[in-house]
């Protein structure tokens, strides 16, 4: 999977992981409505402006991306480097790429915003549920390498950073699923 600083993904690969993720929810959901927890109560109904908030959160997202990325630029630029080197590459089907990225981010914010931040924050406080959720997300996508520090780790503060401002969980969805259906659309072919 991880070869000399690259990440081969293809359709079997993400399906896997999307219905890991499927039995994973169809599991924990008996559970989680025993605790009272729903997610309706959770993410409350969509809004037609969710819409444009979500745009506005992918926005912020990718600027702090950008932000790290020229921090690193200027502070460390052998890093810069490595990162060029280190890369996701595969070829997925429009279904799969579908499929993926609105599966994957209705799963995701549903359990490291939805269920983590209250769950967390109301045994051991806001700012403890805020770094759980964090770390949680970050460490998910640990395969990636130091990709995950540097592209999940400010996509991970600014969705977390809207979610408990606001306590809509839709517009961050509606950010992650711009975010994955763009980056798994524009994969570079595996060389």
């Amino acid at each position: 999977m991880v070869a000399g600083g690259i990440v081969r993904i293809s359709d079997a690969r993400v399906l896997t992981t999307v219905a890991v993720e499927l039995v994973l929810a169809l599991v924990m959901l008996p559970y989680l409505r025993r605790q009272g927890w729903h997610p309706r109560v959770i993410a409350g109904s969509p809004e037609p402006l969710d819409l444009a908030r979500g745009i506005g959160v992918f926005v912020g997202a990718y600027l702090a991306i950008y932000i790290i990325y020229v921090a690193l630029y200027f502070a460390m630029p052998g890093a810069v480097a490595t990162l060029r080197i280190a890369r996701i590459t595969g070829t997925l089907s429009p279904l799969t790429v579908m499929i993926a990225a609105i599966i994957n981010p209705v799963f995701e914010e549903f359990l490291w915003l939805g269920y983590a931040i209250p769950a967390v924050g109301a045994r051991y406080g806001l700012r403890t549920a805020i770094a759980a959720s964090v770390v949680l997300r970050v460490a998910a996508h640990a395969y990636q390498g130091v990709l995950a520090l540097v592209s999940i780790l400010p996509v991970a503060l600014v969705l977390t950073w809207y979610f408990t401002r606001t306590g809509r969980l839709w517009p961050v969805i509606v950010a992650h699923v711009l975010a994955d259906g763009l980056a798994l659309s524009f994969l570079a072919p595996a060389r």
